[in-house]
């Protein structure tokens, strides 16, 4: 179902879909420079099948590192990266509806009453860290 929704759908006609088009614009960017002339019909399938595969290799390198029982710490960090390369493969959907604004003291009343654990501060860094690497 989230394949469905994240992969799929997204490019069906008739919907808007800002973020799965630099997806397909690279895919049709490799394409060309083999020769391969892609249609709109192809390269929404070619698009697909290799976000499709890109998703099932990431779970499989994914379940290789899980399957040696990493430490905890090497568990965080499989995690982390985890959802840094998934967010690269399929962006989160955008929010349909707007919040409630919420003035910037009980923004930062909110921040500041929320549990600082290990994972988050590790995740969060993590995630950091693989951003400035991408650049």
């Amino acid at each position: 179902m989230t394949a469905a929704e994240r992969v799929v759908l997204p490019r069906l006609p008739g919907r808007h879909a800002p973020r799965i088009v630099p997806w397909d614009e690279r895919v049709s960017g490799a394409a060309d420079l083999i020769g391969w002339d892609m249609s709109p019909r192809s390269r929404t399938a070619a698009g697909i099948t290799t976000q499709l595969l890109s998703a099932a290799l990431l779970g499989a390198a994914y379940a290789a590192i899980v399957s040696r029982k990493p430490s905890r710490a090497g568990r965080d960090l499989a995690d982390a990266a985890l959802v840094f390369a998934a967010s690269l493969l399929a962006p989160e959907l955008p929010r349909s509806k707007q919040r409630r604004r919420r003035s910037p003291v009980a923004r930062m009343r909110q921040k500041a009453l929320e549990p600082v654990t290990v994972s988050k501060v590790f995740g969060r860094a993590t995630t950091l860290a693989l951003r400035v690497l991408e650049r």
